[in-house]
């Protein structure tokens, strides 16, 4: 059965709530912000084929949960009537930030790293007295709420409860890697070739997970690197991580050893329970000096700078974050002068600068040069384009700052109508590509040298976020090879520069792939920085067949994102070229 459509129009009616804009998407159902009376709510649409039981287990375990730092149930519910294809569950929307987003703006200090993780415990209390657990504890899946600065523990979407039924046949439960207790991967490595094998999570998978998620906060780094190769599972089994104190000056021991007692080997030597996490983190609260109010990562120290002005701004640059949300704070060092624009830089950038206006006369006045690329006012002679390029004004669709769920496993059930796809190839980079990225590159490389002209402010690239669920195995199935690179674009009209916006987004696959026709619709979300970042969660081909999948979107250049045409500096929109390359990902950077 075709799914119905997952990006939702603002305005749809659902069950009586006015749907708002998409909040976020993952595994099996999207997320929305609607209003009903004029509160606001969100809700989770679940796609009924693939969902099966777990709704009702999701259901049945928010059911049991009242406590201010768990996520509301408000109700729930099939639709649409008569012939339903989603369940819904209509949650609390909770207006804030995801605690990671929120560790990367606030910068906060070792005082309010530890009364959120209180927030979490609490929760946990909560959760584990009930009989339920989380089972996806992860900073994804913490909320913290803009009005008073509370955490709240939400999406319970591969959560479990005691007496309920098995719904996976695999030998771990659902979760994510990196959070997976050293008990569970033990269990792992002993009963692989056991038929039948099933490992049971318990409280202290929850504890070891809490563990994590404080060792990040505090350091911005996880304890073990990877996530699920052999060398991860071994350094989890084996190694003693550094102490939080250790690794970042700024920890207080007190605060430090919390972290490393939820982080012991063995259950029965790690923290008993969530209410002696509650109790440890009140006792260091309450011994807690001035020293526990300076923010515990920054992103540069008074310590780390030689001087004001110019080389305190080339500094910031030079250490830009590329792959971590923050930067970690280290024992200060001492920083070597730098000079802003040694002789050699200024050689590069006149040559630079010649070298691209020889390649632009010399392209003008060559003959039978390919026809450059067609730039075009707005984006909506095609059906498909019109899913990309989000419109401007009142009804655009927002990304949301807040996202009430973690999407890892609540996912997109994407689809729309596909046209057929017109069989002409899509050509490859065109002069006019070649021209623009050259003179991009001359510009930014003299702006950069000559410290003479302004430009927009550097803003990082999306942190890394886990697939789907059942992304990796549903994409080897039908022929997609990890790591390869496959065609795609908004639409199969001219290859033209377009207006896209931040949030919900479709390509097509113009690639045929074993199973997968070219064609075949691939559905997620655009994210607008200095390049235009793409994760696709969905694709549904032209038969019907709907899996989910994890590709990233990569630019014609070979780039991760999509580069930034001018004409559009806006945060939340931009224009870019049509035809992109996806590559199939284990996670997304």
């Amino acid at each position: 059965m075709r799914p119905p459509p997952a990006v939702l129009l603002p305005g749809t009616q659902v069950l009586g709530y006015t749907v708002e804009r998409q909040l976020g998407q993952g595994g099996f159902g999207t997320v929305y912000l609607a209003r009903n009376a004029g509160q606001p709510f969100a809700l989770k649409l679940l796609h009924l084929p693939r969902v099966g039981a777990r709704v009702e287990r999701e259901v049945s375990i928010l059911l049991k949960l009242h406590h201010p730092h768990v996520v509301g149930l408000q109700g729930y519910g099939l639709w649409p009537p008569g012939e339903p294809h989603f369940a819904v569950i209509v949650m609390e929307y909770v207006d804030g930030r995801r605690l990671d987003v929120w560790a990367d703006e606030e910068k906060p200090s070792a005082r309010q790293v530890a009364r959120a993780v209180l927030d979490v415990a609490r929760a946990l209390a909560a959760t584990h007295a009930a009989g339920v657990l989380h089972r996806d504890v992860k900073e994804a899946n913490v909320m913290v709420r803009a009005s008073d600065g509370l955490a709240k523990l939400v999406d319970f979407g591969i959560g479990d409860y005691t007496g309920a039924r098995g719904l996976t046949k695999d030998i771990l439960p659902p979760g994510t890697s990196e959070y997976r207790a050293p008990e569970a991967w033990r269990y792992f490595r002993q009963h692989a070739r056991v038929p039948g094998a099933r490992y049971v999570a318990s409280a202290p998978d929850d504890l070891w997970a809490l563990g994590v998620v404080l060792y990040w906060l505090l350091t911005g780094r996880k304890p073990f690197d990877g996530g699920g190769d052999a060398e991860f599972i071994e350094a989890v089994l084996t190694r003693t991580p550094s102490p939080p104190c250790e690794v970042n000056e700024r920890v207080p021991q007190a605060l430090s050893d919390v972290c490393m007692g939820l982080l012991e080997k063995t259950p029965e030597v790690r923290t008993p329970n969530a209410l002696a996490v509650m109790a440890a983190l009140e006792e260091v609260l309450r011994g807690a000096d001035a020293a526990w109010d300076v923010p515990l990562c920054a992103a540069s120290g008074e310590d780390t700078a030689t001087t004001e002005g110019e080389q305190d701004r080339v500094e910031k640059w030079r250490n830009q974050p590329m792959h971590q949300p923050r930067q970690d704070v280290r024992a200060p060092t001492t920083v070597k002068p730098l000079h802003p624009f040694p002789a050699w830089a200024v050689v590069l950038t006149i040559l630079a600068v010649v070298a691209a206006g020889a390649l632009l006369r010399g392209t003008a006045r060559s003959p039978g040069t390919v026809t450059p690329r067609q730039e075009v006012a707005h984006a909506g002679k095609s059906s498909q384009s019109d899913l990309a390029a989000a419109p401007r004004g009142p009804e655009a669709i927002a990304a949301a700052v807040a996202l009430p769920a973690t999407f890892q496993e609540v996912a997109a059930t994407v689809t729309s109508q596909t046209p057929e796809t017109p069989s002409l190839p899509l050509p490859s980079n065109p002069a006019r590509k070649i021209r623009s990225v050259m003179t991009r590159a001359a510009g930014a490389a003299a702006c950069t040298a000559l410290m003479a002209c302004p430009g927009p402010q550097v803003r990082p690239p999306p942190p890394p976020e886990p697939c789907p669920i059942g992304s990796v195995k549903a994409m080897q199935e039908r022929g997609f090879v990890m790591g390869d690179k496959y065609i795609a674009a908004f639409d199969f009209s001219q290859p033209r520069i377009m207006s896209v916006s931040e949030g919900p987004t479709q390509f097509l696959l113009a690639d045929d792939v074993r199973d997968i026709p070219s064609g075949t619709a691939l559905s997620g979300r655009l994210i607008v920085r200095d390049r235009v970042y793409g994760r696709l969660t969905w694709a549904t081909t032209k038969a019907g067949d709907s899996f989910p999948v994890c590709l990233e979107v990569f630019a014609e250049e070979g780039g991760r994102g999509m580069a930034r045409e001018p004409g559009d500096d806006s945060p939340s929109s931009a224009r870019v070229f049509t035809t992109v390359r996806v590559k199939a990902v284990r996670e997304f950077e």
